[in-house]
């Protein structure tokens, strides 16, 4: 009796434990998939933010200029 109970526990534990790592693998490819889109995610906004700083050094200048060398070469500059 008890070593059919025992048989029974480890037949249900082996079963569940299949049953779970089934699911991790799918979890896990999901998360990977969800890590490189957040890395993808990350890049983009790197991207803007470096874009945005470029274009603000641009425009500085070139107010700076115009300030600079007066309205006539300011409209030129335009």
């Amino acid at each position: 009796m008890f070593l059919l109970r025992y048989l029974e526990t480890l037949v249900l534990i082996l079963f569940l434990a299949s049953l779970e790592a089934k699911i991790l693998r799918k979890r896990t490819i999901s998360e990977v998939q969800l890590m490189h889109n957040i890395q993808e995610h990350k890049q983009v906004g790197e991207r803007q933010g470096w874009l945005q700083e470029k274009l603000k050094n641009i425009i500085v200048v070139k107010s700076l200029l115009s300030l600079c060398l007066g309205p006539s070469m300011g409209k030129l500059l335009k």
